[in-house]
């Protein structure tokens, strides 16, 4: 069912679940700051990665390009069907559901990304525990999550305003909202052990005239990533992935 809104002034609106509309034209900026970038890094070149929520596979294409094999898991099939071009595979399953692990058969992959996904999960805790048992030995997941304590978010409710939106921190499909410290307790109870952490300020170019001002929310990002951090970024490996892998697919 459409969630729709009403913003002042105009009429209400109703929002789009295809994904497609998570594609945007410059999926990757050339400077240090970039969120897609740090996730690629670490990722790393010529690994087995399945891409969680691969929309139109334009993180996929990139994944590609850094000699990656990757299969993709999309719930909108329109999605999934364009990612097909630069997927080895892609699946159109659904997370919410509990069988949605055992389409792999056992495979065990290098990376897991999910790059914005648990929070549009009912039960992201349970999505994680699951994802283990499709790691090999040493392998790590990638997760990105939006900070619902940024600086701007918590001015926009201070001011009495939780508008959804079609993307973004307030994106309608969104079902949980972290913190960098509730992300953490989400990570680690599902049996993960963090091994790497960025706070990324998202938004903005090296030919955006606040290219500086990025600097200098990178730097405060840094030192109070709770205030400051748009997107929480965070590499995990499971603690005991033998045994996890074994309870995933009993």
């Amino acid at each position: 069912m459409s969630i729709a809104t009403k913003a002042r002034g105009s009429e209400p609106s109703e929002f789009s679940h295809a994904s497609t509309r998570y594609e945007v034209s410059s999926v990757i900026r050339k400077d240090r700051y970039d969120r897609t970038q740090t996730l690629l890094e670490w990722v790393g070149e010529g690994k087995s990665v399945l891409e969680v929520g691969c929309s139109t596979g334009y993180v996929s294409r990139l994944l590609t390009a850094r000699k990656c094999k990757v299969t993709g898991v999309e719930i909108d099939p329109a999605a999934a069907e364009r990612a097909r071009s630069y997927c080895h595979e892609v699946l159109v399953l659904d997370l919410n559901s509990p069988l949605w692990v055992g389409s792999f058969g056992g495979r065990t992959f290098d990376v897991v990304l999910l790059a914005d996904v648990l929070e549009h999960l009912v039960d992201p805790w349970r999505a994680l525990r699951e994802i283990s048992g499709l790691l090999d030995g040493t392998g790590s997941v990638v997760i990105s999550l939006p900070n619902i304590a940024h600086f701007l978010t918590r001015a926009r409710i201070a001011l009495g305003q939780f508008n959804y939106t079609s993307t973004g921190t307030f994106d309608h499909t969104h079902l949980r909202f972290f913190t960098i410290a509730t992300a953490r307790e989400l990570i680690e109870s599902a049996g993960y052990r963090i091994t790497r952490f960025h706070p990324a300020v998202g938004g903005g170019s090296l030919r955006s005239p606040l290219r500086h001002l990025r600097l200098v929310l990178h730097s405060l990002a840094r030192f109070a990533p709770g205030l400051f951090a748009y997107q929480m970024l965070f590499e995990a490996k499971a603690k005991s992935a033998n045994r996890q892998r074994h309870e995933a697919f009993s």
